[in-house]
């Protein structure tokens, strides 16, 4: 059959089984990497979350003309997706080229937003030396509300004018924090096998509208599978295994929704010795009901950490018809990290953790870096985004409220003073988060408790990353 290109403009011919959106020398070209061949560098990932946000929301008003496209997928994610996206035209206006002019792929032109891919990715992590988590629940956790500014700056909202960049309140305990987890007993190994699935539950619940996958689920339409993937987390990671309970080969939070197991580091490492606090289990959604045009493929990446070889399992979410891929590997970065106190040293580590990503086609890392990593991009995992009065203090009889944005935040480690839980985008030229529920949440931090009890000394992190391919 004969098709109109929607990239190039071409009439070209393609069989039944092909795209009927692109040519073939287009999908050869979109398949291409497009990829920042420089090192990587840690100020490559450093990020103004908050401007980052607030440039998002006025649309990238004030960018220059060339700047990449802006994502126009529904913060919702109720009504629009990957295949309603599909090869949107740039900002600019754009004429189709004459039928005896060939594409010169050397020649820059302007880039459209071809393809956008998401991948939602929950890492519940599990402390296998049991002891810390019963630390937490020996203290109970807190967290505090800090109204933002620019360049990474944070003050706390009964001190506003106490600005302090981000950084900085990651290794002291936040002022005047309150209770987020209240002080509880501990969950023991046995107890924790058995509510794998019922953890999982709790932060499906807690960071997506769960009214609507389910009615999704019950229409039972074929593209079920897409639908659901757009409103849920599409790719589980299990991390840090108790001895005493090992992962599951499936999880079953509730009757709408399947994770099938599709790789583990003890499962692809037979002849390798990995210790139960390494291990690491990628779950994937399924469902039998419907179709899907998507692939996963989990492998294992070794690198050398500062005392110890890591493991790290990464997640290709492929789409075979348009050769392209997302790739997100979970991780737990070498606990020598953890001694690593100046920021050159952070730093440095954090740049070679990214270079290896990079170098080995990884587009973002996900899980317990050993090291802050707030201020990176796609590293950053607050609690809660929300909107609050502040009443300007003063003796005037009419006091003066002004409305202020607040970022709820709680530290990720056992002694309260650090965030390890979190992620790095490598490649930025491509990948970006994007708000997954109508709070307009790219990233979130969760809770480490079931039912007030606690199963962990880190909290579940969550981030909806897209891709897009020009």
């Amino acid at each position: 059959m004969i098709i109109t290109c929607m990239r190039c403009g071409h009439r070209a011919f393609v069989f039944m089984f092909e795209s009927k959106r692109i040519c073939r020398r287009c999908k050869t070209w979109v398949s291409r990497p497009h990829r920042d061949p420089n090192k990587f560098t840690y100020k490559d990932a450093q990020r103004d979350q908050h401007k980052r946000r607030v440039d998002r929301i006025h649309g990238g008003i004030g960018k220059k003309s060339h700047a990449r496209p802006v994502f126009r997928r529904s913060h919702s994610a109720s009504t629009r997706g990957p295949s309603d996206s599909l090869f949107e035209p740039s900002d600019a206006p754009t004429s189709a080229p004459s039928m005896d002019l060939a594409l010169d792929d050397a020649q820059p032109f302007i880039t459209p937003n071809v393809m956008t891919l998401q991948c939602m990715v929950l890492f519940v992590p599990f402390d296998a030396s049991n002891n810390f988590y019963r630390t937490n629940a020996d203290n109970g956790t807190m967290s505090a509300d800090f109204i933002p500014s620019r360049g990474n700056m944070f003050a706390p909202f009964s001190q506003p004018q106490s600005m302090k960049p981000l950084s900085r309140l990651n290794t002291k305990l936040y002022p005047g924090q309150k209770t987020f987890e209240a002080s509880s007993s501990s969950m023991e190994p046995h107890d924790i096998q058995a509510n794998y699935s019922k953890i999982v539950m709790k932060h499906i619940a807690a960071c997506t509208n769960v009214r609507e996958w389910k009615e999704v689920h019950a229409s039972g339409v074929i593209d079920m599978h897409m639908r659901l993937t757009r409103l849920c987390p599409e790719v589980i990671f299990l991390s840090e295994e108790l001895s005493d309970a090992p992962f599951p080969a499936e999880l079953r939070p509730c009757p709408e929704l399947t994770y099938r197991r599709i790789g583990s580091l003890k499962e692809m490492l037979p002849d390798v010795h990995v210790d139960a606090k390494n291990e690491i289990s990628a779950y994937v959604l399924v469902d039998e009901k419907s179709i899907t045009q998507v692939l996963y493929h989990a492998r294992v990446l070794l690198r050398q950490g500062c005392k110890h070889e890591e493991k790290w399992l990464s997640i290709q979410k492929i789409v075979p018809e348009y050769r392209v891929y997302i790739e997100v590997a979970g991780v737990h970065l070498d606990a020598g990290y953890t001694s690593y106190t100046s920021d050159t040293k952070k730093q440095a580590a954090l740049s070679e953790v990214g270079q290896f990503a990079r170098e080995n086609d990884v587009d973002a890392l996900l899980g317990d870096l050993n090291m802050d990593s707030f201020e990176l991009n796609g590293g950053f995992f607050p609690n809660a985004f929300s909107f609050k009065n502040y009443e300007v203090p003063g003796s005037s009889s009419e006091k003066k409220t002004l409305v202020k944005p607040v970022y709820t935040l709680s530290h990720s480690n056992t002694n309260a003073k650090n965030n390890y839980m979190g992620g790095l985008i490598v490649n930025s030229a491509q990948v970006e988060t994007e708000p997954m529920n109508l709070q307009g949440a790219e990233t979130l931090s969760l809770s480490r408790t079931l039912d007030g009890e606690f199963y962990s000394d880190h909290p579940a992190i969550l981030a909806n990353y897209v891709k897009s391919f020009y």
